[in-house]
């Protein structure tokens, strides 16, 4: 009975340490999965930047607002939770909004309501300089890149002592008179503030069969913010036409908003036509009358 009893304990140890062990596996694999980025925060100079855990390399900057007088919490945290939409104090909600640690979140500048033509105008212009009761404020495209990459289990670091890189993308105010109420940087098919891409009025849909076609001639594109130089500089295409092989060709073209980092995506349908018929034809002079010709006096 008592062998039986100490067999019955051995395997229940077994079983249990087996248990831990694969429990400590995973939490382990699932720690180094979910700290493949780093977020650090200034609350001195407004700014957020992502790096890569393991190699320390800059991944992405973000402008910020973080609390006034220093409000938001300093020191090391790892996120716990995510929630695309998410009321707020005073009555207002967060666009992508990611738990740091207890009521202090990543998420984007307030909205009136749960819709996204509701944004504070007012606030999103405060952006990189303290604005908050606590939080930390991001433009959507910002908020909306942690929602979407950073892991549950991030670390974020959160005071003084790191100097943070500024993002490329210069830093974009919402005009009040507009009357917008969208985040710019919103991708969102219905912001307004998205750039257009169009076909000029003179760009043809049909090409001639040898003629030369660049896309950039007959692409209309323009933008609240950028020139139409700066979006054709971002421009990448899918597809091609050639010019001598009769047919129809789709070619997918893409521009970013280098204000909003907004991209727009459209395909356009071209036809090459038939390689035209050559109908002249040639006069020979026969040879007797050609040396009648030349040997006249």
């Amino acid at each position: 009975m008592k062998q039986r009893n100490k067999k019955k304990g051995i395997l229940l140890l077994t079983a249990m340490l087996m248990f831990a062990f694969a429990c400590f596996r995973f939490n382990t694999i699932d720690a180094q999965a979910a700290s493949k980025y780093t977020i650090y925060v200034n609350r001195k100079t407004n700014l957020v930047n992502v790096t890569d855990s393991r190699t320390g390399k800059l991944v992405k900057a973000m402008y910020c607002s973080t609390g006034k007088n220093y409000r938001t919490i300093s020191g090391t945290y790892n996120t716990t939770a995510k929630y695309k939409w998410r009321a707020l104090i005073h009555g207002v909600y967060g666009q992508y909004s990611t738990r740091i640690h207890g009521p202090y979140l990543f998420h984007s500048v307030p909205y009136y309501s749960v819709n996204k033509s509701k944004v504070s105008t007012k606030e999103y212009n405060k952006l990189g300089v303290q604005a908050s009761a606590g939080c930390i404020r991001l433009a959507v495209t910002d908020a909306k890149w942690i929602y979407d990459n950073c892991r549950i289990g991030t670390k974020v670091v959160i005071g003084e002592s790191r100097t943070l890189k500024k993002p490329a993308r210069p830093k974009v105010k919402v005009s009040t008179k507009r009357k917008a109420w969208w985040d710019p940087t919103d991708p969102d098919t219905r912001n307004p503030y998205r750039p257009k891409l169009t076909l000029k009025k003179k760009g043809k849909r049909t090409i001639d069969y040898g003629s030369t076609f660049e896309i950039k001639d007959v692409l209309n594109v323009s933008s609240p913010y950028a020139s139409a130089s700066a979006l054709l500089e971002t421009l990448s295409v899918r597809g091609s036409v050639n010019t001598k092989k009769a047919g129809t060709y789709k070619v997918s073209c893409t521009i970013t908003d280098p204000y909003t980092a907004v991209s727009v995506t459209k395909t356009f349908k071209f036809k090459v036509g038939k390689k035209p018929v050559n109908t002249t034809t040639e006069v020979k002079i026969p040879e007797k009358d050609s040396t009648q010709i030349k040997t006249q006096k």
